[in-house]
């Protein structure tokens, strides 16, 4: 202290960097964000997503990460009938040829399409699919997976208490806007890395719309489900807030139109690119790889980061908002999409405003023809 008391503007820059690291905003370090893709089916040619010679499925996500890059976790789900094993194995080795992060979201469907949710086998059928998708992984030489995602978001407590018998480490299946996912978060656990029935939790970053009520008008960081304006506004506020852990969701045939086959089996039928979407994506990866508060990595990553220092991923829940305006936005930008929820955000401002404008215009006219009679 005496030092310092030599030396006034010593003391001044110490006064002046306490006073800032104090009003600072919540968050100082880097925010660890998963770009995660689920390939529900891999065993067939829609896996590319080719249409007049440009492929739009997974090698155009793989494209783009490695345009900017960085690498990304793909969920895929192994399980194919045996006349399509050698298209599966094709598929996961041009993954695992890349480089990038390949871990587990087995869709029982692919053997059996009657049944297609996990939660409709028996526990040693679970086991069964579980051992099978894992061992696939690893012949088309991939490490063994250490994350799983459920099929459909159908996860119960039964399948979590299975996974660490596999080596998997982290879950990424609870999803409380769907209710297929039956594994509640604990209170305070939204949008944090924690462990719930003895799995770590990949979040599944959710983002507040209005109504401002419960899960209701929540979505989550996703391709597909928001605009750039949305997905802009929540990574900033997530940058801001310095919230530890994130995920950014795709699926794999989020940048083609396609027809779904009504024959069990049968690919999807792409018929063009969704330019919007990827053009979105550009705009995601510009953004979180120019912003040095953001450092991608895959789900294994994140694991051996957990490892080595637990406490780079904690921190307290916190959700972005969006807010009415880009709610609204959202809603005029998708008008002609399926549903009818956009129409009726969209419709019921311009009603009321029509309403409240006749009853003044009839009040007026009531006036006047009082004054004049």
């Amino acid at each position: 202290m005496r030092n310092l008391s030599q030396r006034p503007e010593l003391l001044v820059a110490v006064i002046l960097t306490a006073v800032l690291f104090l009003c600072s905003p919540q968050g100082t370090h880097a925010t660890y964000l998963v770009f995660t893709t689920d390939v529900c089916w891999i065993c067939g040619d829609d896996f590319q997503g080719t249409w007049e010679g440009k492929d739009y499925g997974v090698p155009l996500i793989v494209e783009k990460l490695e345009q900017y890059g960085v690498k990304g976790t793909f969920f895929v789900s192994p399980l194919c009938p045996a006349r399509l094993t050698d298209k599966m194995f094709a598929n996961l080795r041009f993954l695992v040829s890349h480089g990038h992060d390949v871990e587990l979201h087995p869709h029982p469907d692919g053997v059996d399409p009657s049944r297609p949710l996990p939660t409709m086998y028996s526990i040693e059928e679970r086991k069964k699919f579980l051992d099978l998708a894992i061992r696939n992984i690893e012949r088309a030489g991939a490490p063994r997976p250490i994350a799983h995602r459920a099929a459909a978001w159908d996860i119960d407590r039964e399948t979590l208490k299975l996974l660490p018998e596999f080596g998997i480490h982290m879950d990424s299946s609870i999803f409380p806007l769907d209710q297929s996912s039956q594994v509640p978060l604990p209170e305070g656990s939204i949008n944090r890395f924690v462990k719930v029935d003895g799995l770590y939790q990949l979040p599944i970053t959710l983002v507040r719309r209005v109504p401002y009520i419960g899960y209701y008008g929540m979505t989550d960081l996703d391709i597909d489900r928001m605009i750039w304006e949305e997905q802009e506004e929540a990574l900033k506020q997530i940058a801001d807030h310095g919230l530890p852990v994130a995920t950014f969701y795709i699926h794999f045939y989020n940048f083609f139109d396609y027809a779904r086959s009504p024959i069990p089996y049968e690919p999807l039928k792409v018929s063009g690119p969704r330019a919007g979407n990827i053009k979105k994506l550009d705009n995601v990866l510009r953004l979180v790889t120019s912003d040095k508060r953001f450092k991608v990595v895959t789900a294994r990553q994140l694991w051996q980061i957990f490892e080595e220092s637990p406490q780079e991923l904690q921190g307290p829940s916190f959700v972005p908002y969006t807010g009415i305006w880009l709610t609204y936005v959202k809603a005029w930008k998708d008008f002609f999409g399926h549903g009818i929820k956009n129409k009726i955000v969209v419709m019921l401002p311009i009603v009321l405003i029509i309403v409240i404008a006749g009853g003044v215009a009839h009040l007026l006219l009531k006036r006047r023809a009082e004054k004049a009679s």
